[in-house]
């Protein structure tokens, strides 16, 4: 396979994390991210240690503050650096790593790391979960696999706590 097939490779579970990313009105929305880890072990995978680099730059739009991440690679054929970039504002939790975290995943994207991700289904949860349930995650493991394999999925996925398939709210 060559090195941008190994980046653009779809995500195994593994290298996937489900996040709360709305708990309100009786039911929880989750959405899946790539771990930074998963992205550098892409990277390595492609390019070997030496073959990529990542540079982060504060940046600050108005009172928001952020940062931005290079992702370079060295094109084997030409030896020249090859960089992309995109950036992230802090995070709730630990602003500057998350920070710095987020924009890391966000350049990955931008060489095609996890870039299916957003054509997953949205993920709802019956309740309100501040954590994503542990039935819940086991329930998602099959995910990306289907994903992978261009099977049909519906726009919205609705389980219960339980992880079983639940009803759409009438």
């Amino acid at each position: 396979m060559d090195k941008i097939g190994i980046l653009t490779q779809p995500l195994t579970s593994e290298e996937i994390e489900w996040k709360v990313i709305a708990s309100k009105n009786g039911q929880t929305t989750l959405a899946p991210y790539i771990d930074a880890r998963a992205v550098m072990s892409r990277l390595d995978r492609a390019f070997g240690a030496f073959g990529w680099q990542v540079r982060y730059t504060p940046a600050q739009v108005g009172s928001e503050h952020g940062v931005i991440a290079g992702i370079a690679v060295r094109d084997p054929e030409t030896g020249e650096w090859v960089e992309k970039q995109d950036g992230s504002g802090a995070s709730d939790m630990e602003p500057f790593k998350g920070g710095i975290s987020g924009a890391l995943k966000r350049a990955a994207t931008a060489w095609g790391i996890g870039r299916e991700l957003y054509s997953y289904p949205r993920v709802i949860v019956e309740g309100e979960h501040r954590f994503v349930p542990y039935k819940v995650l086991d329930r998602l493991k099959n995910l990306p696999k289907a994903v992978a394999e261009g099977k049909s999925l519906p726009e919205v996925i609705r389980l219960t706590a339980e992880g079983e398939s639940a009803r759409k709210a009438s």
